[in-house]
């Protein structure tokens, strides 16, 4: 009887033995398909900001050719930062976002930061969308901002 649990023991320790080490091979494989995965979604949201940035251009450009405004009252600051570089040197123009005081939201509208701050709103339209004026999606010429003066 003594023999009979031997053995059992021994075949118990056996495939203990085979079941971990089996363990540790899925193991290594569950991590290289995790990394695999890691690394295909880093490729993905890299292509994904690549494509949203060239469909933005190529809306862009469309709307340029239909001569329609770019910049719109409805849009968001953030929007209107994503169209042009020189967005926010043309909102501190008009004091916003320029200091403490007249901090604008990213997610607040033109419309909206304009009625906020009593900014006259066909100005910095007109200023805005004079950064498109040029015909190339990045380098606009010089700009004539509006002096405007808002009471603090």
């Amino acid at each position: 009887m003594a023999t009979v649990a031997l053995i059992v023991a021994v075949l118990a320790l056996i495939i203990a033995f085979l079941a971990v080490r089996r363990a540790g091979m899925l193991q290594e494989r569950v991590e290289r398909a995790t990394s695999a995965v890691h690394e295909l979604r880093s490729v993905l949201n890299e292509t994904n900001a690549k494509l949203d940035a060239r469909l933005n251009d190529l809306r862009l450009n469309l709307r340029r050719q239909a001569g329609e405004m770019i910049f719109t009252p409805k849009m968001t600051i953030a929007e209107a930062m994503d169209v042009h570089p020189r967005v926010s040197e043309v909102l501190a123009s008009f004091h916003l976002g320029g200091c403490s005081n007249c901090a604008v939201s990213d997610v607040d509208t033109i419309e909206g930061a304009c009625q906020t701050y009593g900014i006259d709103q066909t100005s910095l339209m007109t200023a805005l969308n004079g950064l498109i004026g040029g015909g190339s999606g990045g380098s606009a010429g010089p700009i004539k901002l509006p002096s405007v003066k808002v009471g603090y």
